[in-house]
């Protein structure tokens, strides 16, 4: 691939939010997260061609607890922390904004006029759903009221609610299957509850979950049995208008499904670092990178792609 890249998929894992998660058994289930510092990022990016990185928090901050006074204090200092560390180095880092929870819905229109509009967010980081409503549900058009008036960039990543997982004979965990389906329910749900405009670009996470190999099979059963007021290729079309990012896409079968279906220019690279440990990593990076050798549109999936969605970056990059 040809030129330094630009990772929109990096996670960060702040010493307070370490803290909170640990103490909050009910959603740790003692699940320990991985070791992370600004340093360690900065060293895996210059081992793997990585020029800058959007980060995002490593997992929701309602992970603090149920009290919405404490979750959205929590929020604005993630955010601010997160911008601070954008401050020490802008030309390697951007980030993500993240958001109380939906259904807070006061909390989240504040949250994102301060993190977009005094903090300078690259754009606002929201999970798949919120307790059992997914981002299209009526309660949350204040939410999207609010992104659309600001345009945003918003980075869709998968949460701890949604379907429970697989328990016997041993425990799967979500993350290496749910989440994908996750995100193609919520990708689905958006489209059919024509929630995006124009204004907002949505990224899904992880090469969109399973949305490349069924978004065939749900807008045309859809349109022909009527759950959908627009035909198969409409449906098709807006699919389509998602970004993907290739965080945990660098699978040969899955990655070229996505070249396939995916416009060139909404692609972006992506890595999931630290949560997808560097030897997980390391052999998708170079399966990616072997994939796009030899393509003309290396460039704008590697680097140019995220360039244009982020023009705070491209003014101190290009």
């Amino acid at each position: 691939m040809t030129g330094l890249k630009i990772d929109t998929h990096h996670h960060i894992l702040p010493p307070r939010f370490v803290d909170a998660w640990s103490k909050n058994t009910a959603v740790s289930h003692g699940r320990k997260l991985p070791p992370w510092s600004p340093e360690q990022s900065l060293e895996f990016m210059d081992k793997h061609g990585i020029q800058a990185a959007i980060l995002s928090l490593g997992a929701q901050a309602t992970s603090i607890g149920q009290d919405r006074t404490e979750v959205a204090t929590f929020t604005r200092e993630m955010n601010e922390d997160m911008a601070a560390l954008r401050d020490s180095n802008p030309a390697r880092f951007g980030f993500f904004a993240c958001l109380p929870s939906l259904e807070d819905t006061a909390a989240c229109v504040d949250e994102i006029q301060y993190a977009l509009d005094v903090l300078h967010a690259d754009g606002i980081n929201l999970l798949t759903s919120y307790g059992s409503k997914y981002l299209g549900h009526p309660d949350f058009a204040p939410v999207w009221n609010e992104l659309n008036h600001h345009a945003a960039v918003i980075f869709l990543h998968p949460g701890l609610d949604g379907m429970e997982g697989i328990q016997e004979p041993r425990p799967l965990p979500s993350p290496i299957l749910d989440w994908t389906h996750e995100t193609t329910r919520a990708a689905a749900h958006l489209i059919m509850t024509d929630t995006i405009t124009t204004h907002c670009k949505v990224i899904l996470s992880h090469g969109g979950g399973t949305l490349p190999f069924v978004a065939n099979r749900i807008a045309n059963l859809s349109s022909m049995l009527g759950q959908v007021e627009k035909s198969a290729e409409q449906f098709l079309e807006e699919t389509r208008g998602f970004y993907f990012d290739l965080a945990l896409a660098g699978y040969k079968d899955q990655l070229r499904l996505l070249l396939e279906f995916a416009k060139p220019e909404h692609i972006l690279y992506g890595t999931d670092y630290p949560f997808a440990r560097e030897h997980v990593i390391a052999p998708q990076l170079q399966a990616i990178d072997e994939e796009l050798a030899n393509r003309s549109d290396a460039q704008m999936i590697g680097r140019d792609a995220a360039l244009k969605l982020f023009p705070r970056l491209a003014a101190l990059l290009m």
